[in-house]
């Protein structure tokens, strides 16, 4: 596992606030596509589903107390259920910013979560992540939604989630930051990811854990598969951004689901990622360094 950081500007040295999880009343959301419509094509995998609906049942288990003691489950740490929404009119609109294209509408949306994870086929687009819409939505909005279109967490994300491929390729990792507006974290995967019966435990796992070690570690802990088939990997990467080089580190390394730091400033201009070294997936070259 190594790390990288960049200062792109100069900036604050504000220290990151600790929250206690359990008074956030935090919320998750889960997005899945499963199958495509004919103005939107794309292969149809019925199982994405699933996957996050392990994780979705997870991070919002909150399980049995009982005489202050937390018997299983996450009890009052518990993330509530905030929307689990599966295929229908999936659109662009749902998670670009209308401080970006006019037809964006992520604050009621997407950005209403504190924790949230999406399921799509995604994409390079020059150096960004792009992912496939179901529904080509009329006006503007296409079948594609693209991360230059998006501005995460100005309205209250906190941790995004991405099951979808090449969503953290690491020619990405010098642009992602500018995508996220006090957003603290996303996680996707450097080249393809993988769907199947045998993935499905690794999203309830990797939300159990965030819970007890950093949310970038249970990332990389429960998604990374070494030779998936003959040669390829799967590679998972946590990213995340901060005001300094020991702050954006420490929220890399520190910040659980129930640990949850005081959102980074709008103009944050340090960001971090986390990988596993040597990592070869399909889709990409294997990851520098």
């Amino acid at each position: 596992m190594e790390f990288f950081w960049k200062k792109v500007a100069p900036g604050s040295c504000a220290a990151a606030a600790l929250l206690l999880g359990g008074a956030l009343a935090q919320e998750a959301k889960m997005y899945a596509i499963t199958s495509w419509n004919s103005d939107c094509s794309a292969n149809s995998l019925s199982l994405w589903d699933d996957l996050l609906d392990d994780w979705y049942n997870e991070i919002t288990n909150d399980g049995f107390s009982l005489f202050g003691w937390c018997w299983w489950g996450h009890c009052s740490e518990a993330y509530s259920k905030d929307g689990r929404r599966v295929n229908g009119n999936m659109v662009n609109s749902l998670f670009a910013d209308s401080s970006v294209v006019s037809w964006g509408n992520d604050t009621p949306n997407l950005d209403d979560g504190d924790a949230v994870m999406i399921a799509t086929h995604g994409f390079d687009s020059s150096n960004n992540w792009g992912s496939v819409m179901r529904v080509n939505e009329s006006g503007s909005g296409d079948c594609s939604l693209l991360a230059t279109e998006m501005e995460i967490g100005d309205s209250d994300l906190e941790f995004l989630h991405l099951s979808s491929c090449n969503s953290m390729d690491d020619n990405m990792w010098g642009n992602w930051i500018g995508h996220m507006t006090r957003a603290h974290q996303v996680d996707g995967f450097h080249g393809f990811m993988w769907i199947g019966s045998g993935f499905i435990d690794n999203y309830g796992r990797f939300a159990d854990d965030a819970f007890d070690s950093a949310i970038s570690a249970a990332w990389l802990d429960n998604h990374y598969v070494p030779d998936v088939r003959p040669g390829d990997d799967q590679c998972p990467v946590a990213y995340a951004i901060g005001t300094t080089r020991d702050n954006v580190l420490n929220r890399l390394h520190n910040e659980r689901y129930d640990n949850v730091y005081g959102d980074p400033p709008s103009n944050a201009n340090w960001w971090a990622a986390t990988y596993i070294v040597g990592c070869d997936p399909a889709g990409e070259n294997r990851i520098a360094g």
